[in-house]
């Protein structure tokens, strides 16, 4: 895509010369959609992640047909092509039909009200009569709030740009309907019993993972293994790359880029999902190998067709030679039309030769104009084909192609056809979601799980879709009691309100959470508050001070973040101000992991301490110190002594503060009385020991 260059109206009363200027900007120095024919067609297309969009510019339809249709009328066709091409050039988006929309209803009212298609007789009226058409078009529908928010940002558009400087102001009206997933209808509660898969369904996509032989088998079952771990999107796997696997203090985390403005992200494996990712990026490199290879000989050899071992002629054979019949059909995989000319004894050149391989193929009918083709044909043929998008790079990051992960050859995962050894592309969603689901088609392919024989509990066929794998993860999250930021964080969500749209949870659910609340007596206990997502008081702790607790891997943090930073840099457990909390989910587990990381280090440090290494004695005094703490505090949580809830904190004399250290090496006392207090003229003596 050209640099964008934003435009700017000169005048500010002539609105025609302003329209005029907008459109010769757009039609001189803009090119998107130029190599389709610009404004010379009424029909431009291109490709988000693997799906066709198409732009019609014609009058409203019941009938959606990019072939027969009635294109705006002049002047506005211009001004809609224009407008078109100067949005998809700041920001090219997949919604854009949402805009056509907008641009169908204001023409259609120009016609209506002023009988003419002229941008610049944009008035009220012509607004009022947009709202009429947008009504009966879509009658009720959820699409009118969408439709409405375009028409405020074209309508804003036309006033900045001063060409209707006098147009009314206007806001939609309609409202946004409440999401399926927060409404309480039988509508909604249908569709939010069906919209969550059952455990059972997750387990059988467990057993398909497991079960997977076929090349075809173990690349959807590994790609659907990435959506299990954390909730993602299924257009975000085509950013993972074969090095987007992190490791870091002995934890696996994925290097994932989210949608919708969210961007790039570590999503942390757990521990039990940790061994199938890594077996899933490996067979994915496996699978895609051939295709990156071909990806990147592309790149660096353009024009050049790659010689594989199919292929007839040897390596030296020119590139702008002419191939026979039988060279050809080697050199595209056709190993069916190759067999049958092997046998034959004629010319391989002639006319029925070449009808053997196919020559009334749309494709091959290309290729063959002008002759037979050559190599070099080939490769600028299929190069232009595959090298699809923002090529050398993935989409939304700056990575390239034969980085990802998810890259296969054309053909790879067919069950009919040989993969193409000089191709390479990425899977659409649509691709990922005929494995989870059955289309309504004659003869539909099967899914994963027909493959596998796996059925639904009541014996019936399982079918869900890419989305529904992040909406149970994030329903079993807040059903876990994950707090509302960390889920954001978790599933990629720049809103943290976004959050209830994949909160599944039925009413009971939600409504226990509440109704433990309201009957309690007195205030719950630190655990109690933890447990049901509520926050925790320094009072609970037994500080008595007003303020919130921070939760941290290990416990609670009571550090009073209107004092000054903290200087302990995330080492909590050994911090007086952090306290563990026997019972707190999954803190012990992570204890047990901060120890045996903290034991490697002191040993690392314990042979090059031995080994006469300069400073390491002091890392075994400083990491011994430290292990003494995790593990005392470890063993106190699962001491059968220690009851459920207890809050346990390190002795203050173990963590000194700075004041008291300094005095401490000076000889003096500086021990809190029963009321909390030090004795003030032992810090005089101290400051004034020097004067």
């Amino acid at each position: 895509m050209a640099d964008v260059v934003y435009f700017s109206p000169r005048f500010e009363k002539d609105a025609r010369r302003n329209l005029d200027d907008f459109i010769c900007f757009c039609r001189n120095e803009l090119t998107l959609y130029e190599e389709q024919g610009g404004f010379d067609v009424n029909l431009w297309r291109f490709n988000h992640k693997g799906k066709p969009i198409a732009m019609r510019f014609s009058r409203y339809s019941d009938k959606n047909n990019n072939y027969e249709y009635e294109p705006f009328s002049e002047p506005f066709l211009t001004f809609a092509k224009a407008y078109i091409r100067y949005q998809q050039s700041l920001n090219q988006v997949a919604s854009v039909q949402d805009k056509m929309v907008a641009l169908r209803a204001i023409h259609d009212a120009l016609i209506e009200v002023h009988h003419e298609a002229c941008p610049l007789r944009i008035d009220g009226l012509v607004q009022y009569k947009v709202v009429e058409l947008l009504e009966k078009w879509f009658g009720k529908s959820q699409k009118l709030y969408r439709h409405g928010g375009q028409l405020e940002r074209l309508y804003g558009f036309l006033i900045e740009k001063a060409i209707t400087p006098s147009l009314p102001s206007w806001k939609r009206s309609w409202k946004k309907q409440k999401e399926n997933a927060i409404r309480v209808d039988s509508k909604a509660r249908k569709w939010q019993e069906e919209r969550c898969p059952s455990i059972h369904q997750m387990l059988a996509l467990a057993d398909c993972f497991q079960k997977a032989k076929t090349v075809k088998d173990r690349y959807w079952s590994s790609v659907i293994a990435l959506l299990m771990f954390a909730p993602g999107r299924g257009g975000e796997l085509c950013e993972l790359t074969v090095n987007s696997l992190h490791e870091e203090e002995g934890r696996l985390a994925v290097r994932w880029y989210s949608e919708k403005g969210f961007g790039e992200n570590l999503k942390w494996v757990p521990l039990e999902m940790e061994a199938v990712v890594k077996e899933a990026f490996q067979r994915l490199i496996e699978i895609g190998g051939p295709a990156r290879r071909a990806a990147r000989f592309s790149y660096d050899h353009p024009g050049v067709f790659p010689w594989h071992d199919g292929c007839m002629t040897d390596e030296m054979f020119p590139q702008d030679k002419p191939l026979d019949a039988l060279q050809f059909a080697a050199a595209m995989k056709l190993s069916q039309a190759a067999e049958k000319l092997q046998q034959c004894s004629g010319s391989l050149t002639d006319l029925a030769s070449w009808q053997r391989v196919g020559i009334n193929t749309q494709w091959i009918k290309e290729l063959k104009k002008g002759g037979a083709p050559s190599y070099r044909k080939l490769a600028e043929y299929f190069g232009e084909k595959y090298r699809r998008g923002s090529w050398p790079y993935l989409p939304n990051t700056n990575q390239f192609v034969w980085d990802s992960l998810l890259l296969v050859r054309d053909y790879e995962l067919h069950s009919s056809f040989v993969a193409r050894p000089f191709s390479w592309i990425l899977p659409s969603v649509n691709n990922l979601n005929d494995q989870l689901k059955a289309r309504k088609l004659k003869n539909p392919m099967p899914t994963i799980f027909q493959r596998f024989g796996c059925k639904d509990e009541d014996g019936s066929e399982i079918q869900m879709t890419s989305h529904q794998l992040r909406v149970w993860l994030s329903t079993n999250a807040e059903r876990g009691g994950m707090d509302s930021w960390r889920l954001a964080q978790f599933a990629g969500r720049a809103r943290v309100k976004d959050n209830r749209s994949y909160d599944l949870r039925t009413e009971e659910e939600k409504d226990k959470q509440v109704r433990d609340i309201l009957r309690l007596e007195e205030r719950p206990t630190a655990l109690q508050a933890i447990k049901m997502n509520l926050p925790v008081s320094y009072n609970d702790l037994g500080i008595n001070r007003l303020g919130i607790a921070d939760v941290t891997e290990y416990g609670m943090c009571t550090h009073d973040y209107a004092m000054s930073p903290c200087t302990k840099g995330g080492e909590c457990m050994t911090c007086k101000e952090h306290v563990c909390i026997k019972g707190m989910p999954n803190t012990l587990d992570r204890i047990l992991r901060l120890e045996g990381l903290v034991g490697s280090q002191l040993k690392k440090a314990q042979r090059d301490s031995f080994d006469g290494a300069y400073g390491a004695d002091r890392w075994v005094t400083h990491l011994g110190w430290k292990l003494a703490h995790i593990k005392t505090q470890r063993l106190r949580l699962e001491s059968d002594d220690t009851p459920e809830g207890a809050v346990l904190w390190i002795p203050p004399e173990h963590d000194p503060s700075p004041v008291k250290r300094a005095l401490g090496q000076q000889g003096y006392e500086a021990t809190p009385d029963e009321k909390g207090l030090v004795d003030q003229s032992t810090i005089s003596d101290f400051l004034l020991k020097d004067e």
